[in-house]
């Protein structure tokens, strides 16, 4: 990658393919920008070095993957699993072992972040709780009660003390991990809807992130909810301010655009990239300079984004419905795709 290359959003082009058999449901890349872990729909995680090309596959656990996270020294892996286990994984070995396997939740495990200090796992999941592990012994240190349906997201503060999760109704809670004490409840409703076909509540949070400062954080899913099972519904990204706990922000895809908002990054430019799937299979990346809720860029893809994460600065990585993560540079430099 060239970091000295001026980043610009409308130049984004493909520029390496990495391929697997399955469906892919999430993807990671680590703090160094040197591995991207991919989760699909196998039993399985691809974990590629974008150093020297090599493929490790990580087995061990008993449904997919939904949810991934590296720890700050990407010696660690965590994965959690529609099974509701947490897997923690050592990296450092050529084999990558499972370290400690936790049975996190009853019903599926949806998501997991690791802690800014690196000492914490945050979970979720169907039994409506959100739990904090010790990452060294994997004992449980805080069990969260407050949601009232399924929760989908969590993550922390960049302060560390403070944690954000968000539920099927789009039911926001903030908790304190200092005292296990619930600080804010906020409804985030625009993020669910109720499907009139299927007699069902549709919503939850598809992916979350702080930006760097903690000042803002923003959530990725659904709105305007028809027919969920057909993709009749709008991709919706709202941004939170952390101060007032209210959406400052409702960014959306084109209007002909119907599916769901799978993934959110925050850039260091400043600008803010979110990633989709329409109802025909086919994946959108979003472009959103601050201050505008339409996006000054969309990049069209030939397979769904189920995951976006930055490598580096000038690349993002995309985990696709066809089994591939894609890379795709933010800059005009004239690279061509490679396997």
């Amino acid at each position: 990658m060239n970091s000295d290359a001026t980043i610009d959003p409308v130049q984004t082009h493909l520029v390496r393919e990495l391929k697997h058999s399955r469906p892919l449901t999430t993807l990671r890349v680590d703090p160094a920008s040197r591995y991207v872990a991919a989760g699909a729909q196998d039993l399985d995680i691809q974990l590629w070095d974008l150093e020297d090309g090599r493929l490790r596959t990580l087995s061990g656990h008993q449904s997919w993957v939904r949810s991934i996270d590296f720890s700050g020294d990407s010696k660690q892996l965590y994965t959690a699993c529609w099974g509701g286990v947490v897997n923690i994984w050592d990296l450092t070995q050529d084999a990558p072992p499972i370290i400690r396997s936790i049975p996190a939740h009853q019903g599926a495990a949806r998501w997991v972040r690791a802690s800014p200090d690196g000492t914490r796992l945050a979970t979720c999941g169907n039994d409506l709780l959100v739990k904090l592990w010790n990452i060294e012994t994997g004992e449980q240190e805080l069990e969260l009660k407050g949601h009232e349906r399924h929760v989908y997201g969590v993550d922390f503060h960049p302060d560390g003390e403070h944690l954000v999760s968000q539920d099927l109704m789009g039911v926001i809670l903030i908790w304190d991990l200092k005292t296990g004490e619930q600080r804010r409840r906020i409804d985030a409703g625009m993020m669910t809807g109720y499907d009139k076909k299927f007699a069902a509540d549709m919503g939850g949070a598809r992916d979350m992130q702080f930006n760097a400062c903690g000042s803002r954080w923003a959530s990725a899913g659904i709105t305007k909810v028809v027919n969920s099972f057909a993709g009749i519904q709008d991709p919706i990204i709202v941004v939170f301010d952390w101060e007032t706990g209210t959406a400052t922000r409702q960014l959306r895809a084109a209007e002909n655009f119907k599916g769901v908002a799978w993934a959110v990054r925050f850039h260091p430019q400043g600008f803010l990239v979110g990633g989709g799937a329409d109802k025909s299979g086919k994946g959108e990346l979003w472009f959103f300079n601050d201050g505008s809720d339409e996006a000054f860029h969309t990049f069209k893809m030939k397979s769904a984004a189920r995951g976006v994460d930055l490598v580096g600065e000038d690349r993002l990585a995309v985990a696709h419905a066809d089994g591939h993560v894609r890379l795709y540079q933010m800059t005009g430099d004239a690279t061509e795709p490679d396997a």
